[in-house]
């Protein structure tokens, strides 16, 4: 018997960012696996990038401009512009088309499996026929971040009824099931990359963030850990390399500090994940919230030492508890300069804790987590 046709939507496809290149890299592999997948975005992100080279997937995206920001100001007259009037045509406009190109799609050949990666993609799937579909629904956070906002309810909501609902730890996916769900499971999210020879790079310089530089992943907290421990280490390097709306603000916090504003490097976000993190000896993710983090998955896979904050179950599972990284408070930059400044002063506990992350990578090589996939799929379709 043929594989089923499986469709994976996510917000977007094209942006820099772990969901999107977990979106590609899971669409990758179960092609190569004899499953014929379209990858879709709801809305097309400018510029767009290329994950893959040589996809075996196909990839589409449901609307033809991005989807409009929310006004900005709460009065009134904020709400009654003619800017806002323009959005709210827009939007109409263009959730007109998303749910008239899925439609087209999802008639393209026979049904099998709809895997949605973000509440927004599910929403999507609701407007439109999917009756002799199954449905696997994801969410990429924490059980904590989506009851501190409007995702918990979201999700009750949207994923109340599909076949499956995937989180990425068993303790997430028993937390939402506390909340009346009960189709939760839990996935991991694979690997990029499963390096074939680690990082021999424990002689020390460079202390590596990568990812957003927004308000959630608490970047700010390690500039401030960099300006208390840099006299220490006049060696080493700070080098930040991503971009977002917090990056005036974190620009402005380095360019404040009283010691090492002179030794912190500013980049642009990259496709090559693994090749930024090889010139790294030391990496930290200062988050105040996440899911399962793949830059830590990464760079614990490539036997670099790791400094993250406390801040999920997917963290403390990759992890180990803080055996295989090192796990500080969310939002105190003194234990986390701690933290760094007792790896950067010690070449020996950064191997001995380098060692330790990247056997703890091993079950989430790709191949492992396309075999629960697979088994996931044939589940759903019983």
């Amino acid at each position: 018997m043929s594989n089923p046709r499986l469709v994976i939507m996510a917000n977007n496809i094209d942006e820099v960012g772990g969901a999107q290149r977990v979106a590609h890299v899971l669409a990758q592999g179960l092609a190569q696996r004899g499953y014929p997948v379209d990858l879709v975005g709801v809305a097309p992100f400018v510029p767009r990038h290329e994950f893959i080279p040589d996809p075996a997937y196909r990839t589409a995206v449901l609307m033809s401009e991005p989807w409009p920001a929310p006004p900005r100001g709460r009065g009134l007259q904020a709400r009654l512009d003619s800017s806002n009037r323009r959005a709210r045509g827009l939007r109409e406009r263009l959730a007109a088309e998303a749910k008239g190109s899925l439609a087209r799609l999802l008639d393209d050949g026979p049904p099998g499996v709809i895997i949605t990666t973000q509440l927004w993609a599910m929403e999507q799937v609701a407007l439109v026929p999917h009756d002799h579909w199954s449905v696997i629904g994801q969410y990429h956070s924490s059980f904590e971040a989506a009851a501190a906002g409007r995702d918990l309810r979201r999700a009750r909501q949207l994923y109340a009824d599909v076949d499956a609902f995937t989180l990425l730890t068993r303790e997430d996916a028993a937390a939402f099931g506390r909340e009346g769900l009960n189709n939760t499971t839990w996935l991991a999210n694979p690997l990029a990359f499963w390096p074939e020879t680690p990082v021999d790079g424990h002689g020390g310089g460079t202390v590596t963030y990568l990812g957003r530089l927004s308000r959630e992943k608490g970047v700010r907290y390690l500039v401030e850990a960099w300006g208390v421990i840099a006299e220490r280490h006049p060696d080493w390097r700070l080098r930040l390399v991503g971009n977002g709306p917090d990056e005036a603000v974190v620009r402005a916090a380095v360019a404040a500090l009283e010691s090492g504003a002179d030794r912190v490097d500013l980049r642009p976000p990259v496709i090559d994940a693994e090749a930024e993190l090889r010139e790294s000896n030391l990496v930290v993710l200062p988050s105040l919230t996440e899911g399962l983090p793949l830059v830590l998955a990464e760079a614990m896979s490539l036997g670099l030492p790791c400094v993250a904050t406390d801040c999920s179950a997917g963290v403390r599972m990759l992890a180990r508890e803080g055996d295989a990284a090192l796990l500080v408070a969310r939002g105190d930059a003194s234990e986390m300069g701690a933290a760094m400044s007792d790896l950067m002063s010690s070449p020996e506990a950064r191997a001995g804790l380098g060692a330790r992350a990247r056997e703890a990578m091993a079950p989430y090589r790709l191949d492992v987590i396309l075999d629960q996939w697979e088994r996931l799929i044939a589940a759903v379709l019983r």
